[in-house]
């Protein structure tokens, strides 16, 4: 073996003849190729992160819209409790009494802001007020054309009856002859309508009849129903009376209402000035089918909402 091979296969070169450099040995081969392998890397990285940056632009413009998010509902949530108010210990009793009004405001606002705004609109005939369950829109007295007229309107009218609230536009005085209106007297004698709103009178024959105007908030129509005290399933009732129209002898006649069960009668109107009148509405077994219906019985009513 010679020298330069024993020098070449333990690491060492002698110097290169005429240049002084020493000769290429395999630890630099090694040491080059790490470098170019390590290029390599750096080069690929630079490729993927190429590719990648879009996504991650991407991904971070939608965690930062997500962060915006959900900054907006923590404020939200802090001002709702801040809002609330703080319960202090041993309040005095002006405070407390403070703190009821303020409740109370508070929640006549939220009842405000929970009340629907749609609703429906129906008559209360012989009632002054709508009840508890709806709002009264105006009280008045119930009128009709005259019961032996021959023309005139066929139906009854909830007139309002307080000064400052009827209104006039440029009326001409005296008579016209056209229509009339009259008001409404009760023409049946006591025993089945219900005393409780007449005291201390029991009879309401002649007394002129009430009535309401009602809106009932969250509901959108109404029916009245002959023949029923109570509403289908599904519905809400309103009131419940019988039913009453005018006499099958009389010229003039008139729709069937459901007049209030428990009515009200307008004080001192007991006078026999006629008008319009009502009447109990009687069944007549034989058109109507016998065995439901009983020949003579009074109609029954009901008014219901939904």
């Amino acid at each position: 073996m010679s020298v330069e091979k024993l020098v070449m296969d333990q690491g060492f070169a002698p110097p290169v003849a005429g240049l002084g450099l020493p000769r290429p040995s395999k630890r630099q081969g090694g040491r080059r190729t790490g470098l170019v392998l390590l290029a390599g890397a750096c080069l690929g990285g630079v490729l993927v992160c190429a590719v990648l940056m879009p996504l991650v632009y991407v991904t971070m413009s939608e965690m930062q819209e997500n962060m915006s998010e959900f900054q907006s509902e923590i404020i939200e949530l802090r001002n709702l409790v801040t809002s609330r108010p703080t319960t202090m210990a041993s309040p005095g009793p002006e405070a407390r009494q403070n703190a009821t009004s303020a409740s109370g405001a508070h929640r006549g606002r939220r009842a405000a802001d929970l009340t629907p705004s749609y609703g429906d609109v129906y008559v209360r005939w012989g009632r002054k007020e709508c009840g508890e369950h709806a709002e009264t829109v105006y009280s008045g007295v119930v009128g009709g054309a005259w019961y032996q007229h021959h023309g005139g309107g066929s139906d009854y009218q909830c007139l309002p009856n307080k000064l400052e609230e009827i209104e006039w536009d440029n009326p001409e005085g005296g008579f016209q002859h056209g229509g009339y209106m009259y008001g409404t007297e009760f023409e049946v004698r006591g025993g089945r309508f219900s005393t409780d709103n007449m005291q201390p009178i029991t009879n309401p024959y002649n007394y002129d009849v009430p009535c309401s105007v009602c809106h009932v908030a969250g509901r959108s129509t109404h029916v009245m129903i002959p023949a029923r005290l109570s509403c289908p399933q599904g519905w809400s009732k309103e009131y419940n009376g019988f039913l009453m129209s005018s006499n099958h002898g009389h010229y003039n006649s008139k729709n069937f209402i459901c007049v209030d069960g428990a009515p009200d009668l307008v004080p001192g109107s007991y006078t026999s000035n006629d008008g319009a009148l009502l009447y109990f509405v009687e069944a007549r077994c034989g058109s109507l089918p016998c065995g439901p219906y009983v020949e003579g019985y009074e109609f029954t009513c009901v008014v219901c909402t939904k």
